[in-house]
């Protein structure tokens, strides 16, 4: 019997180990969350993103970039460039990693057997003639045995939550780095549009100082033309502090400091795309793709299971057994015992309370969030139809008549017939009209984004401009409905 007990305790020593070995590791993390993103990508719209996965170093080089990171950095950055960046040195994405691993730990933790107690302990007794006598017993927890499926099972649904915000955390880092970099294309064109109109400017005050110097143009014509170049290069001095900024939110996004900060990225912002957006079948997309409904959706089964686990812990008296053996100094004698503790008063009832209201909170969320997945998408589709006409119309009609207007203009006043003013301020109106259009195509294009996203799975956290940004430079009037 003693050869039994020891053998018995043994096993579970090693059912105990083994499954404390089994603990999830970065990789694995990792690897889980782009099994489940490529899952839920399979049914995605065609011109959609594709799916985007992590790739981190292993654990013990964690200190160290991704060998995929400089060959990118190498070379002049696109959109899906920052964003594949984003989420190789991202490092509040790592950290998401690792808290995965929290719950996978949780997971391990709940499937473990409890331990044995051993109790040893030694008599002497009064009698001289009598031997050292020797007690030991072995408790075990017998309650914790019957309730750990129960546990493990509410840890395992909580994981599987857990690793659906990971997975959203991973569109999330990549939707801000897209939109951080096209914030950087829009701030370089506004400042290639300001450097332009200064060159123009400084021109058209080289040209009026010759004019000014053999009596055929006015002080104040000089005066304004040297004006109009002074306010210029302090608005090319604010453009080129803006685009600064967007470099740094875009360092931001991805990860990068230092040397990594040289990057160049050349491209302008594309023109506008001819969208054919579902209205019908977008919502219903929409909420199947939802990461947030699964994550809620999940967690509802997690709290649900906890209920059921702290009503089992509180109906199921504590019961815990062992063996007890005796040495009286000639033999040994064993016996077993068990311990029932009734289940009178601690009956767990704060615990199910606390389950019940989490269910019911979550329920509640779950509904409110399937509204303002339907509200961002209707948003979204919304500010891309408008966004885009606008920018088409922009680009087919607004800037060749500025274009135009400012060849006649130029024209008229070389032939004297206007005056600096006039050249000044239809060459002002051109600028401003080449700003609001690269404005619109910024609004345009993280409307897309925004899009794709909700579609993708996620609707937090957006940032969708509002309406009418690219509004200053229709010139007012019957200009300002233009694209509507």
């Amino acid at each position: 019997m003693k050869s039994s007990l020891w053998s018995g305790g043994l096993s579970a020593l090693l059912v105990a180990f083994s499954a404390g070995c089994g603990g999830g590791a970065l990789d694995t993390d990792v690897r889980d969350v782009n099994e489940f993103l490529a899952a839920h990508g399979a049914g995605r719209a065609s011109g959609a993103p594709a799916r985007p996965s992590v790739a981190l170093p292993s654990e013990e080089r964690w200190e160290e970039d991704p060998s995929e990171a400089p060959k990118i950095l190498a070379k002049p950055l696109h959109a899906e460039a920052a964003v594949r960046l984003s989420l190789l040195m991202n490092r509040d994405l790592r950290a998401s990693m690792y808290e995965l691993g929290i719950a996978r730990g949780r997971v391990v933790q709940a499937g473990l057997l409890p331990n044995p107690e051993i109790e040893v302990s030694l008599r002497a007794p009064q009698d001289p003639f009598q031997e050292l006598q020797a007690d030991i017993g072995i408790e075990y927890d017998i309650s914790r045995v019957i309730l750990m499926p129960l546990r493990k099972g509410a840890a395992e649904a909580e994981l599987a939550a857990e690793r659906v915000r990971v997975a959203g955390e991973v569109l999330d880092t990549a939707y801000r780095a897209r939109v951080a970099f096209y914030e950087v294309q829009a701030r370089q064109g506004v400042l290639d549009l300001r450097s332009r109109a200064l060159a123009a400017f400084q021109a058209g005050f080289a040209a009026a100082e010759e004019l000014h110097r053999v009596g055929n143009l006015p002080d104040v014509d000089l005066a304004t033309q040297r004006a109009a170049v002074e306010a210029a290069r302090i608005e090319v001095a604010e453009a080129e502090n803006t685009l600064l900024d967007a470099r740094e939110r875009l360092n931001l996004a991805i990860g990068l400091s230092g040397e990594k900060t040289s990057w160049t990225a050349p491209d302008p912002l594309p023109p506008p795309e001819v969208d054919t957006i579902d209205a019908a079948g977008g919502e219903k997309k929409a909420l199947a793709a939802s990461l947030e409904l699964a994550e809620i959706a999940g967690r509802m089964q997690a709290a649900g299971k906890r209920v059921g686990m702290h009503r089992a812990e509180g109906r199921l008296p504590h019961l815990s057994g062992g063996f007890h053996g005796e040495n009286d100094g000639r033999a040994w004698e064993i016996g077993g015992h068990v311990t029932v503790g009734l289940p009178i008063f601690d009956r767990a009832q704060g615990r199910v309370i606390s389950a019940q209201s989490e269910l019911g909170a979550l329920r509640e969320r779950y509904v409110a969030t399937a509204t303002a997945v339907r509200a961002n998408l209707r948003m979204a589709q919304n500010r891309v139809e408008s966004a885009g006409r606008r920018a088409r119309h922009y680009r087919d009609a607004l800037l060749p008549a500025r274009e135009k207007a400012l060849a006649e203009t130029l024209l008229q006043y070389n032939a004297m017939q206007v005056g600096v003013f006039q050249v000044l301020e239809t060459q002002r109106r051109l600028t401003e009209a080449g700003i609001a259009y690269t404005e619109t195509l910024l609004e345009y294009w993280k409307a897309r984004a925004a899009l794709d996203q909700v579609l993708a799975g996620r609707h937090r956290a957006l940032g969708l401009a509002p309406p009418g940004v690219g509004s200053a430079g229709m010139g007012g009037g019957a200009e300002s409905s233009a694209g509507h």
